[in-house]
């Protein structure tokens, strides 16, 4: 059996708007995947899913 090489990698992703009302999108993301996976984003609006 092989194991999996992963194609994309990225740990601890942040991202705040700053103004009026500060708002953290996305705090401590991390993600995985390997090769032939597909994953869906999924969430309310204004969640974070296009920044990310």
């Amino acid at each position: 059996m092989t194991t999996a090489t992963i194609e994309l990698f990225a740990e601890n992703i942040s991202k705040r708007y700053d103004g009026a009302n500060r708002v953290d999108v996305l705090r401590g993301v991390s993600l995985s995947m390997s090769s032939g996976e597909s994953a869906a984003i999924m969430g309310p609006s204004g969640c974070g899913k296009s920044t990310l």
